[in-house]
């Protein structure tokens, strides 16, 4: 039974490219040397600065940006200031006024690659204007051909675009400069799975692991490829490291036990699933699981129960309907069985009860196919479930009328 079900990776690039971003703390940087204010308004400008620096350190956005106001104020062409201003702007999510800022910073010196990273980002994670990020890179990188940051961030926003091709262009040129680069080679990693390529993810992925055995994300990417790849017993050692030192993860239990029920061994599947379940009870995605399990063990009642309790956690949820659907398929096939060992008047109740459960599995079918994931395997089923049906009210008429 396979209704592509995803695998659940925490695939979040982005969170763990912390290089490509701009940070909330901005980098204490040499201020601009163009329009040199008096001593004394620099010295000053220079102390507001470094004051809003120690706020953003804080996470006290407001205080920082009001500080970086001041230092502008004494020095009115203070590039740094303009870049920390906008920053702080970002962490408070004043995306206009960070927008302007930067643009004001690109005016004072426009060959500083600064402003035009800052843009990119803002255009990239809070706009989605992915176009107008790239411009920005671009622009960044006619500056500075071989900056990394600058290399890697473009890269993203292609991946994000699913232009895999170009965002490997820029991720190697990355690697170019910096060989030993771990992000940009886990970005390159996930590339690859994005192109569902996993083969040449894998060979990313355990060079980085013998480089850093301790990086929890590069673990659990490197599991979920061996996973994806059929290799059961290296994602068990994977996921088994994972669940040891994070006992209280509900998703590695899941996934580990994901991987045991690939193997068949589903006393093991369902310790996980239980433990998941245990630990999140609130969480419909361990019932869903254990319900699985039912139905792959004719357990039918109980996966039923799963079922239901999962979708009382997640209305409408479409694989919860999916799994009904396999439910009361495979009911109504008991009792097609049991109507066709005796076809008689005195059992025509089992063809009838096979009929009903028949269209009840077909309407849970119908609600699963909400979600396009599942179109093509309900669209089988409720072909298959019509076609018993027509045997079974054939058969039942025959019976009912002509039969003696």
């Amino acid at each position: 039974m396979n209704k592509n079900r995803p695998i659940y990776m925490s695939v979040l690039l982005l969170a763990a490219m912390s290089s490509v971003l701009i940070s909330c703390t901005p980098k204490k940087t040499r201020p601009n040397d163009n329009a040199e204010p008096s001593t004394e308004y620099r010295a000053k400008a220079e102390q507001e600065y470094s004051i809003g620096y120690e706020y953003m350190k804080q996470a006290k956005y407001g205080d920082a940006s009001l500080h970086f106001q001041e230092a502008i104020k004494y020095w009115d062409k203070y590039y740094a200031a303009y870049i920390a201003l906008a920053q702080a702007y970002r962490c408070m999510r004043n995306i206009v006024s960070a927008e302007s800022t930067y643009h004001r910073a690109k005016q004072i010196d426009p060959k500083d690659t600064r402003a035009y990273e800052g843009l990119g980002v803002l255009y990239f994670i809070d706009l989605k204007k992915y176009g107008e990020a790239i411009a920005e890179y671009q622009a960044a990188l006619q500056l500075d051909t071989t900056n990394v940051d600058l290399l890697n961030g473009i890269a993203a926003v292609y991946g994000k675009t699913k232009d895999f091709d170009k965002a490997l262009e820029y991720y190697n040129k990355s690697l170019d400069y910096e060989p030993e680069n771990l992000v940009t080679s886990f970005a390159i990693a996930t590339i690859y799975i994005d192109k569902n390529e996993p083969e040449k993810a894998l060979t990313y992925l355990e060079a980085l692991e013998i480089k850093r055995p301790d990086v929890v994300d590069i673990r659990k990417q490197l599991g979920d490829v061996y996973l994806q790849l059929k290799k059961y017993d290296r994602a068990i050692e994977e996921f088994t490291w994972l669940v040891l030192r994070y006992p209280d993860n509900t998703n590695y239990h899941l996934q580990l036990g994901l991987i045991y029920q690939r193997q068949k061994k589903y006393q093991s599947a369902e310790k996980e699933y239980e433990e998941a379940k245990r630990l999140a009870p609130e969480n419909p995605l361990p019932f869903l699981y254990l319900a699985e399990l039912g139905i792959i063990s004719n357990k039918l009642n109980d996966a039923e129960a799963n079922i239901n309790e999962a979708l009382r956690l997640a209305p409408g949820n479409a694989y919860g309907n999916i799994l009904l659907g396999d439910v009361y398929e495979r009911k109504g096939l008991l009792s097609k069985q049991t109507w066709e060992k005796n076809k008689s008047k005195a059992n025509k109740n089992a063809g009838t009860n096979a009929v009903n459960l028949l269209n009840q599995a077909i309407s849970y079918y119908v609600r699963g196919k909400a979600d396009e994931q599942f179109v093509l395997y309900a669209d089988t089923e409720i072909a298959r479930c019509n076609n018993w049906n027509k045997q079974l009210k054939e058969d039942l008429w025959y019976y009912a009328s002509v039969k003696p």
